[in-house]
């Protein structure tokens, strides 16, 4: 799995709702990409976050304002 493909199915992958080999290959990039790792600790960061304040903090349009610089900022660390 490439770090654009993981920034596609973060959402999935931290909400349980990836299929069995995709969550693996999920786990199996995780555990050798620091970006990736960081990326994942801050979103879930930001999603304890906002649970905390019992709403959703990000709105639908920001969250995908969101992913899509996650996604951009992942796939030009594929090409460093």
């Amino acid at each position: 799995m490439r770090c654009e493909d993981l920034a596609e199915k973060l959402t999935e992958f931290l909400e349980g709702e990836l299929e069995p080999e995709l969550e693996e290959e999920a786990i199996e990039h995780l555990a050798t990409c620091n970006h990736c790792e960081v990326v994942l600790a801050e979103t879930r960061e930001v999603t304890r976050l906002a649970h905390d304040h019992g709403r959703a903090v990000v709105g639908a349009v920001d969250r995908e304002r969101m992913f899509d610089e996650i996604a951009s900022r992942l796939r030009s660390s594929d090409t460093d």
